[in-house]
């Protein structure tokens, strides 16, 4: 099954716990990280419940480590490295415990837009890396198709701001991602290694392309 990213803390199928926290719930860490995935973008400044989580090192295509603070709802804003002003702040839940995948990104109008997807992390099998996709090209309304170079498709279909399950995969596998439209597929080559679990997420310049770029989730 696919997952929806949550969207500015709105709508119903998604990973990220609901953004309402209840009276007396116990306090505990979370482990949020962030990718700045939004084209022709200047450096962004993270910022949590308004304090700086992460200065001058979110550039386009960059992903923070994960950034430890207070579970429950907070407010989660960016802003141009240098001001204070914010692009885009939103009230943001999440539990104890938990790892998530916070994604800053443009919607089909090049609006400026956020989602967050859980981060499973569950070792894969022996012998086996594990891999997720995220289809952030708003470039183009239609999904695309994921298989691995030499195998069978992953999925078939991949909508705009969804996040694939999680797939285990022999280690130094490729990637083939093809959607209409699109004039040359790209191939994913990434060399994923026995243990390390993935997320790549796909982005485009154009309605004709598509563009991987990944991160190890378990660096740690």
């Amino acid at each position: 099954m696919m997952k929806k990213l949550l969207i500015l803390c709105l709508g119903g199928t998604v990973l990220l716990s609901a953004c309402v926290k209840k009276k007396n719930e116990a306090t505990g860490t979370t482990h949020v990280r962030f990718v700045n995935a939004i084209s022709n973008s200047y450096t962004q400044d993270v910022y949590v419940d308004g304090a700086l989580v992460y200065g001058g090192k979110l550039s386009e295509g960059a992903v923070s480590p994960y950034i430890d603070y207070t579970a429950g709802v907070s407010n989660i804003g960016i802003a141009n490295t240098g001001t204070t002003y914010a692009n885009i702040s939103y009230s943001y839940g999440t539990t104890i415990g938990e790892y998530s995948t916070v994604f800053f990104f443009q919607d089909f109008n090049h609006v400026l837009v956020s989602g967050g997807i859980r981060d499973y992390m569950d070792a894969p099998p022996a012998g086996k890396a594990r891999v997720r996709f995220v289809n952030l090209d708003n470039y183009s309304q239609t999904s695309f198709t994921m298989s691995v170079v030499g195998g069978a498709n992953l999925f078939q279909s991949l909508v705009f701001a969804t996040a694939s399950p999680y797939y285990d995969v022999d280690p130094g596998a490729k990637f083939t991602a093809t959607a209409t439209g699109v004039v040359n597929p790209v191939t994913i080559d990434i060399a994923p290694v026995a243990g390390k679990i993935y997320t790549i997420w796909i982005s485009a310049t154009s309605t004709t392309d598509l563009q991987a770029h990944a991160f190890i989730q378990n660096y740690f």
